[in-house]
């Protein structure tokens, strides 16, 4: 499966350390990953969010093609898709939960996009990794570094069942505001998840 890692603004995870699967940059990210010293593979974004300073950065390194600013989508959106349809199959996308809220919550609800469907998407952070589970059944690994898994429900009535977790589950109904599948914990290194709906897993540390 073809992996590749996205970055879209200042993340505490350091770019530097992420292996060698190639990058592709979003908006500020193709500046930040310039000054780590890695080229991008492709580049997104209407670039409203960098100064004239970073622009001729990046202008003296790259040939981008900004969007226009008044657009549908969101710069990630748009590169979420592009890069689904050039075969990523699984893509790790930092620098999407710090700074705006409503930043946070329009990326977490890429994960629904139908146009995503098949690609396997994670919103990671130094505490956090974040992705959907759809509806089905999954061995998801413990993150040897997060202590903490977390189950949380965006449809009614999702019908859940947790196998080697410290706080198991047998076909439990979770309505939207619940707060039951918060801060649990693996028992083993592969667990077993069921759920009749989709449901985002979010593995986190203190």
């Amino acid at each position: 499966m073809k992996h590749i890692n996205v970055l879209i603004r200042e993340t505490d995870a350091p770019v530097s350390d992420m292996g060698d699967s190639p990058w592709a940059g979003v908006d500020h990210g193709v500046y930040l990953l310039l000054k780590a010293g890695i080229i991008p593979s492709y580049t997104y974004g209407d670039f409203d969010s960098i100064n004239e300073i970073e622009r001729q950065y990046i202008d003296d390194r790259l040939d981008i093609d900004p969007v226009e600013s008044e657009k549908d989508d969101t710069d990630l959106e748009i590169a979420l898709l592009d890069l689904a349809e050039k075969g990523y199959g699984s893509i790790d996308v930092y620098g999407a939960t710090g700074g705006r809220l409503d930043h946070l919550f329009g990326n977490t609800q890429l994960l629904l996009h139908p146009g995503l469907a098949e690609v396997k998407i994670r919103i990671i952070d130094a505490q956090n990794v974040l992705e959907l589970l759809r509806e089905g059944e999954h061995e998801p690994l413990r993150n040897p570094a997060m202590e903490y898994v977390s189950f949380i429900p965006i449809f009614a009535s999702t019908v859940l069942t947790l196998v080697n977790f410290k706080y198991p589950l047998d076909h439990a109904r979770l309505e939207l505001g619940s707060t039951l599948t918060i801060s649990n914990e693996f028992t083993h290194k592969k667990a077993h998840v069921k759920t009749s709906r989709p449901i985002l897993m979010i593995q986190s540390s203190d």
